[in-house]
């Protein structure tokens, strides 16, 4: 009687070593998912800092050269 008890036993074991590996494998699906939006998150945050700074570049340029072609003249009464 002791040989079906182990086999029990051992199905038993063999059944939660697999339900722990589906969970291992579960987790680490999850952590890649995760992985790979944060990747796309700073793409997307880059991308947004280097528009801005386009932009902002672009309106200093278009002021500067705005300014530079005029000429202020005082001219005082006497």
């Amino acid at each position: 009687m002791n040989t079906p008890t182990n086999d029990a036993q051992r199905e038993m074991e063999q059944r939660a070593l697999r339900n722990v590996r589906g969970l291992v494998d579960k987790v680490e699906g999850q952590d890649l998912a995760d992985k790979r939006a944060e990747r796309r998150l700073l793409k997307r945050l880059a991308v947004g800092v280097f528009v801005l700074f386009a932009i902002f570049a672009g309106l200093f340029a278009y002021i500067s050269a705005n300014q530079s072609g005029k000429t202020i003249t005082i001219e005082q009464k006497r």
